[in-house]
C-alpha cells in the first residue's frame, strides 16, 4: 500500500511538471486545474503524515519508547485552554453591555460604582479594588468596597504607598498582615504600580485587588498595561470627584476595549503557556514565528527531550510552543491548537469589523439615534442616549450584565407594535430597508426606518433601527426663480449618476428595491443602508474601503495672496489647493486616545512636534472639558469650524502667528480650567468663552504689529481707527466665520448665553493688545495687594478674564527651554520680515524689533514683561502656575548662559 501511495505521488508530480512545461497538452478547465492542485496538496499532507507515523519515523520511535501519552490530561488541558479563549472574547460582550448601561442610566454615585466594579472585573478579574494616588503631599484613595474605604486610615494609606512606590510599572503579589489582613479579608493581594507624572515629577498610582485569579493583562507588554490602567485610574478618580460625564466614561470604556482587542493575541498566548506549565508541570516558552512559511512539517524533536509545536492559521505558522518532557500526542495537540487559534483570530476580526461599522454609523449619523439588534431582538448597540424630550421611548431598563430586548422596552404600545411588526415584515420580505412609520409627540415628528445587515450567505443577521427627527420637515421653503432653476439643473445633471449608483447597489448588494425606492431612502436617510460582508475584511481591505467610501471631493484650485494688501511689494500669488476633509479623518479626530489626558495635562506640551494632529488635540481640549455636551456643539460643525479657522490662521504662512500658536494659547487656558484654577472667579460659561477666545485670538493675523498697520494706514487701520487694529480684526473675523451656519458652533446656546459669550470673547481678544499690558497688570497688582479680589462685578470679571487670556497669549517663554527657544526664533523671523518690509516701503524702522542679540532681548522680555505677569496671575490663581514659573526661572538661566 505504501509503495503504491508513493508511486501515485511521483506520477502526479511528473504529470503536473510536464503539463506546466508544455510537454503534455491536456484539455483542462481552470476549475479542473484548481482541483488537480488541491489534490496534490492533500496528497502531500498524506505523505507527511505517513512519514510521521511510519515505523522508521524518529517521532514514532520516540513516542513509542519515551513518552506515555495521557489522553485524559491532554483532553483536560485542551478544554481549559478553550475556556480561557472564550473568557477573553466574552469580555468584549461585557464591554458592549456596559456601554449600553451607561447610555441609558442616570449618572450618579451608584451607577458609577457599578461601572467601576464591572470594569475592574473585566481587567483585574476581581469586582473590588482600591486605588491610591499621591496628590499634593497626601495620598488620595478610592475603593469599590465601602468597608475597605472606611477602614483604611491615612497612616495605612501612606504606609502602603511608601511600601510600593516606584518609577517603573510592576505587578507585585504580597500577603497582608495584621490590620490590613482584617480589612482586605484575603490572604493574597496584588498591586499594580502605575507611574504617572504630576507637575513634572513622577509619582505612583497603586491599584490593589484580591488575587482571585490572574489579571487579564498582557504581562509581556508593560506599556500596554499602563495604558489600560490609566483608563481605570481616570474613571476611579472621576468617581471620587463626582465627575459623571457619559461621553468621557464611554470613551474610556471604548479605549479599554481597543486595548484588549489589540493585546488579545498576546494575552491568549500567555494563557496557553501558563496552563501548559500548570497542568503538565513542564516548562513552556512561546516563540513568535519570524518567517511565514507555508510548509506543514514543523513538528521537531531535539535530543529526545524537547519539541517545537507549531500553531498555524491558514497554513502559516503563527508561533511555536517550545516544551520539555512532553506527554502529549503532538500531532493531535498541534492540530487542536491551530484550529483554536484560527477560530480566535476569526473572532477578533469580527470584533474589529463590528467596531468599524459602528464608527461609520456614528460619524455618518451624528444627529440620529441608531439602535442595532440581533435576530432575537436583543439590543446590542446604541449610537447615543435617548433625548430627554422623547417621552415615547425609555431604555432605562438596561441592566449592566445583560442585553435588553426590544419587546421589553418602555414605549407607547401603539408605537412598539408598529416597530415590532415592521421588524417582522423586513425579516420575512428579505428587503434591505423599509420605512417603519412616524412617531408624533409635542407637535414634533420622529421618522423610524429599519435597515438590515446580511452575512456572506445573504442571510439577515442584524437589524438597524434609525430614529430621525428632521429639523424643518413641514416648513415652507421659498425659493427664487433663479434658485429653482439652478436646483433643477443640478438635479438633472445628477440623475444619471444616481440611477447608475442604484443599479450597482441592486446588483452588488442584492437589494430587493426599485430604483425609485432606493433614491427615496438615500434622500431621506444619510446612512449606509446595508453593510454586507462578501469576504473577510482584513486591515488592508478595511483601509482601502475607508478610502473608497469616504473619497475626497474634487479638488478646487484657487488663488490667494500671501498678504492681503494689494499694494505691498510682497504681494505674490500662491497656488493652493482646497479640498474637503474626509469622514475617515473625522472618525480619527473624534476618538480620544490613551495618552491625550496625560499630554494635554502637561504645561509643556509641544504641538509643533505633532502638528499633523492639531485638529485632534483641539477637539480633545473641548471634549475633555465636556463642552460638547454642555453647549450642544455638533462634532461635524466643530470640525468644519476648525477647518475654517486653521485656513485663516495659516493663509499667510506666518512663522509665529499661526494655528499652532492659537492652539498653544488655548492649551494654556485648558490647563487652568482643567486644574480648576479659574473656578473661584469665572463660571463655566465664562471659562468656555476664555478658551474659545484663546483659540481664535490671533485669527487671520497679518504677521505685522499694530504700529506697522497704523504707519501704513492699511485698510484694517482705517476700519478700526488705529485702535487695537489687529485685535479688533481677530474678534470680528471670529464671529464673521460663525455667521455661516456650517461653522456656527454656538448655534445651540440660548440668546442670553450667546450674548454673554460674545461680550467676554471680544473683551478677551482686545485684552491681548500689548499696548494695554502695563495698565492691565498694574490695575490687578493694586487689587491683589489691597485684598480686593472678591470679584462679583461683571465688568471686573471681564477684565480679569482678559488678563487670563493675555497671560495664556504669552505662554511660550514659560515652556521648557528647547520649546521656548524654538518660538523665540519664530517670532524673531516674523519681526525680521516686518523690518525688511518697513525699509522697502520707506517707513520708520521699529527699532525694538531689530535683532542684535537674541539672548539679551529674551532676557529683557522675561524680566520686564513675562515674569511680573506670571507672578501676578499665579498669585491670583492660588499659586496654580508654579510649573510655569519654574520653567521661566530655568529659561532665564539658559538665556544668561548664552549671553555670557
Amino acid at each position: 500500500m505504501q509503495e503504491r501511495f508513493m508511486r501515485a505521488i511521483q506520477e502526479l508530480d511528473t504529470l503536473l511538471r510536464e503539463t506546466e512545461t508544455g510537454k503534455i497538452k491536456l484539455s483542462l478547465t481552470l476549475k479542473d486545474l484548481a482541483q488537480l492542485h488541491h489534490l496534490q496538496s492533500r496528497l502531500q499532507e498524506c505523505k507527511f503524515l505517513n512519514s510521521i507515523y511510519s515505523e522508521e519515523s524518529r517521532i514514532k520511535q520516540y513516542l513509542s519508547r519515551a513518552v506515555t501519552v495521557n489522553l485524559q490530561i491532554q483532553e483536560e488541558l485542551c478544554s481549559i485552554i478553550e475556556t480561557k479563549m472564550e473568557s477573553i472574547t466574552s469580555n468584549f460582550n461585557h464591554l458592549d453591555k456596559l456601554i449600553l448601561y451607561i447610555l441609558n442610566q442616570t449618572m450618579n454615585k451608584t451607577t458609577m460604582k457599578n461601572v467601576l466594579r464591572q470594569i475592574s472585573n473585566i481587567i483585574l478579574g476581581s469586582n473590588n479594588f482600591t486605588l491610591l494616588r499621591f496628590q499634593e503631599k497626601s495620598v488620595e484613595s478610592v475603593s469599590t468596597d465601602e468597608f475597605i474605604e472606611q477602614q483604611l486610615t491615612e497612616q495605612q494609606k501612606l504606609q502602603l504607598y511608601q511600601q510600593f512606590r516606584g518609577d517603573q510599572l510592576e505587578i507585585i503579589t504580597f500577603q497582608p498582615t495584621g490590620q490590613l489582613q482584617q480589612i482586605f479579608k484575603c490572604s493574597s493581594l496584588q498591586v499594580i504600580r502605575v507611574p504617572q507624572k504630576l507637575n513634572a515629577q513622577t509619582h505612583s498610582s497603586l491599584i490593589i485587588y484580591e488575587a482571585q485569579q490572574q489579571a487579564k493583562l498582557p504581562q509581556s507588554k508593560p506599556h500596554q498595561i499602563k495604558l489600560i490602567c490609566d483608563q481605570l485610574i481616570t474613571i476611579g478618580y472621576d468617581y471620587l470627584n463626582e465627575n459623571y460625564h457619559k461621553d468621557d466614561l464611554i470613551n474610556s470604556v471604548r479605549a479599554i476595549g481597543q486595548f484588549l482587542i489589540k493585546n488579545a493575541p498576546i494575552l491568549f498566548q500567555e494563557c496557553i503557556r501558563n496552563e501548559i506549565e500548570r497542568i503538565l508541570n513542564t516548562k513552556c516558552e512561546i516563540i513568535q514565528s519570524t518567517k511565514h512559511s507555508k510548509d506543514t512539517s514543523f513538528a521537531i524533536l531535539e535530543n529526545q527531550t524537547k519539541c517545537f509545536i507549531p500553531v498555524m492559521s491558514n497554513h502559516v505558522v503563527q508561533f511555536y510552543l517550545h516544551m520539555e518532557n512532553v506527554s502529549l500526542d503532538i500531532i493531535t495537540f498541534a492540530d487542536f491548537m491551530s484550529q483554536l487559534w484560527q477560530h480566535f483570530k476569526h473572532s477578533l476580526r469580527e470584533l474589529k469589523d463590528k467596531e468599524f461599522l459602528y464608527q461609520i454609523i456614528e460619524v455618518s449619523t451624528p444627529t440620529k439615534l441608531v439602535i442595532a439588534s440581533d435576530l432575537h431582538l436583543n439590543i446590542i448597540y446604541q449610537s447615543g442616549s435617548v433625548p430627554s424630550s422623547w417621552n415615547f421611548l425609555d431604555l432605562s431598563n438596561q441592566l449592566i450584565d445583560c442585553y435588553q430586548n426590544l419587546t421589553e422596552i418602555k414605549m407607547e404600545e401603539i408605537y412598539k407594535t408598529m416597530l415590532l411588526s415592521s421588524l417582522e415584515e423586513v425579516q420575512k420580505s428579505k428587503k434591505g430597508a423599509i420605512d417603519a412609520g412616524q412617531i408624533i409627540y409635542h407637535d414634533k415628528y420622529v421618522d423610524i426606518a429599519i435597515y438590515v445587515k446580511k452575512d456572506e450567505k445573504n442571510e439577515i443577521n442584524q437589524f438597524f433601527i434609525v430614529f430621525d427627527q428632521p429639523k424643518k420637515r413641514f416648513e415652507s421653503q421659498r425659493q427664487s426663480k433663479s434658485e429653482i432653476k439652478v436646483s433643477e439643473t443640478l438635479a438633472s445633471l445628477k440623475q444619471e449618476k444616481i440611477e447608475k449608483a442604484c443599479l450597482v447597489l441592486q446588483e452588488s448588494l442584492n437589494l430587493n428595491l426599485q430604483t425609485d425606492e432606493i433614491i427615496d431612502m438615500l434622500k431621506e436617510h444619510a446612512l449606509m443602508t446595508i453593510i454586507e460582508q462578501k469576504e473577510q475584511i482584513t486591515e488592508d481591505i478595511r483601509q482601502t474601503y475607508v478610502l473608497e467610501y469616504y473619497r475626497n471631493s474634487e479638488q478646487v484650485q484657487t488663488y490667494r495672496r500671501t498678504i492681503s494688501e494689494p499694494d505691498t511689494p510682497f504681494a505674490t500669488k500662491t497656488l493652493i489647493q482646497e479640498q474637503q476633509l474626509t469622514n475617515a479623518k473625522k472618525m480619527e479626530l473624534f476618538q480620544l486616545r490613551p495618552d491625550d489626558l496625560e499630554n494635554l495635562g502637561n504645561w509643556c506640551f509641544d504641538i509643533t512636534v505633532q502638528k499633523d494632529q492639531i485638529k485632534h488635540y483641539t477637539w480633545a481640549l473641548f471634549h475633555l472639558l465636556n463642552y460638547f455636551d454642555k453647549y450642544q456643539m455638533y462634532k461635524e460643525t466643530f470640525f468644519q469650524f476648525l477647518v475654517a479657522i486653521e485656513e485663516r490662521y495659516n493663509s499667510r504662512r506666518n512663522p509665529f502667528h499661526n494655528f499652532e500658536h492659537g492652539f498653544t494659547v488655548a492649551h494654556a487656558c485648558y490647563y487652568m480650567i482643567k486644574n480648576k484654577l479659574l473656578d473661584e472667579y469665572l463660571d463655566q460659561t465664562e471659562q468656555f468663552a476664555a478658551i474659545l477666545s484663546s483659540l481664535c485670538h490671533d485669527i487671520d493675523h497679518t504677521g505685522r504689529t499694530n504700529g506697522f498697520e497704523v504707519a501704513r494706514m492699511s485698510k484694517l487701520a482705517v476700519r478700526y481707527n488705529d485702535e487695537s487694529v489687529l485685535e479688533n480684526h481677530h474678534a470680528a473675523m471670529t464671529f464673521k466665520i460663525m455667521q455661516r451656519e456650517k461653522y456656527n458652533i454656538l448655534s445651540n446656546l440660548s440668546q442670553e448665553q450667546f450674548q454673554k459669550v460674545r461680550r467676554f470673547m471680544v473683551s478677551n481678544i482686545l485684552a491681548t493688545d500689548m499696548k494695554k499690558h502695563f495698565d492691565l497688570v498694574s490695575s490687578f497688582e493694586i487689587k491683589y495687594k489691597n485684598g480686593e479680589m472678591n470679584i462679583v462685578n461683571m465688568e471686573t470679571k471681564r477684565v480679569l478674564s482678559g488678563l487670563i487670556v493675555h497671560t495664556c497669549d504669552l505662554t511660550q517663554p514659560t515652556k521648557r527651554f528647547e520649546i521656548t527657544k524654538k518660538w523665540s526664533i519664530r517670532i524673531q523671523n516674523e519681526f525680521d520680515n516686518q523690518v525688511e518690509e518697513e525699509r522697502l516701503l520707506g517707513l520708520p524702522v521699529t527699532q525694538h524689533l531689530v535683532c542684535q542679540n537674541l539672548p539679551k532681548q529674551e532676557l529683557s522680555f522675561i524680566r520686564n514683561i513675562i515674569q511680573p505677569l506670571y507672578v501676578l496671575t499665579s498669585s491670583i490663581l492660588n499659586n496654580g502656575l508654579s510649573v510655569a514659573l519654574k520653567c521661566l526661572e530655568e529659561n532665564e538661566k539658559e538665556w544668561t548662559k548664552l549671553l555670557n
